[in-house]
C-alpha cells in the first residue's frame, strides 16, 4: 500500500500550511503531512507556499519584506468556509505541534534556507520523523548530510530544470544516497518506477487528487501519493483491498 502524504496540510478540506491543517492530516491517518517553508524579512522560518501573501491573507506584500511581528497580525482564510481564519505558523511551532504524530515533509520553494531548516529540525529532535523534498541536487545532498536520519527526496518538476529527465534524476538520487525521487504524476511511467526501484529508490508522486489520477498512481506501483484530499485516496485503497480479498496486490 502506498504511503499517503497530505499536500499543504490537507489543502483540499483545511486551510493550507496551518496547524489546523496538520491536525486534519493526523485525523485522516496520513503517513506524512507536506508543508512549504519560506523566511520572513527577519529570517524566521514560516509555513507559506507563495512568494506573496495575497492568495492566503489578502495582503499584497511579499513574505520576505514582512517581519514575524507584522505577520502575526495576518490570518489565513479558510477557502472551505469551515474554520475561523488561522494564524501563519512558524516552522518551530509546526514541529512542536505535530510532535512526531506523523511525519512532516518539508518542501523548499525558497532556496538558501537549507541550513536554517536543518537546524530547526535538529533543535526539535524531529530528524527521525522529517522528510525533505528538495532541488537542485546540491540542496538535497546538503539536507541528506545535515539530517541523515531523515528521508530526502529529489523533487522533479514536469519539465526538469536541474536534471535532464527522470532517468537522470534517478541516477543523481542514487549517487547521492537519497531515499527517493518525488516527481509529478504526469511525468511518471511504469518504466520510471521500475528503474527507480531497481536502484533502491522510492518513488513518490504529486499532486494526486482526482479519482482517475489516484487509480493511475496505484497502477504505477508508486511508494507514496501526495494529495490534497487524503480521504479520497484512503477510500480508493479500501476499495482495492476489498477487491483483493483483504490483501494489497503488489504489481
Amino acid at each position: 500500500m502506498p504511503e499517503v502524504v497530505s499536500h499543504r496540510t490537507n489543502a483540499g478540506d483545511a486551510p493550507e500550511n496551518t496547524l489546523a491543517g496538520l491536525d486534519a492530516a493526523v485525523r485522516d491517518g496520513c503517513a506524512a503531512v507536506e508543508v512549504d517553508v519560506r523566511a520572513t524579512r527577519d529570517g524566521v522560518l514560516v509555513l507559506m507556499h507563495d512568494e506573496t501573501l495575497t492568495r492566503m491573507t489578502g495582503d499584497p506584500r511579499r513574505l520576505d519584506v514582512v517581519t514575524l511581528e507584522e505577520l502575526r497580525a495576518l490570518r489565513i482564510r479558510d477557502p472551505h468556509g469551515v474554520l475561523d481564519p488561522q494564524p501563519i505558523p512558524t516552522l518551530a511551532e509546526a514541529l512542536a505541534h505535530l510532535d512526531g504524530r506523523i511525519a512532516i515533509e518539508i518542501d523548499l520553494p525558497m532556496r538558501g534556507l537549507e541550513a536554517a531548516i536543518a537546524a530547526e529540525v535538529n533543535a526539535a529532535h524531529a530528524e527521525a520523523w522529517t522528510w525533505f523534498t528538495a532541488h537542485p541536487p546540491e540542496d538535497a545532498a546538503f539536507l541528506h548530510h545535515a539530517c541523515p536520519g531523515s528521508r530526502t527526496y529529489l523533487s522533479v518538476a514536469p519539465h526538469p530544470t536541474w536534471v535532464r529527465d527522470l532517468e537522470d534524476a534517478i541516477e543523481v538520487a542514487a549517487r547521492l544516497g537519497l531515499h527517493g525521487i518525488n516527481p509529478s504524476l504526469e511525468a511518471v511511467a511504469p518504466s520510471t518506477v521500475a528503474e527507480a526501484h531497481e536502484r533502491g529508490l522510492a518513488v513518490g508522486v504529486w499532486t494526486v487528487n482526482t479519482p482517475a489520477d489516484i487509480e493511475r498512481a496505484f497502477d504505477l506501483s508508486v511508494d507514496a501519493i501526495t494529495t490534497a484530499v487524503p480521504v479520497r485516496v484512503f477510500e480508493a485503497i479500501r476499495r482495492r483491498l476489498g477487491d483483493a480479498g483483504g490483501t494489497w496486490l503488489d504489481h
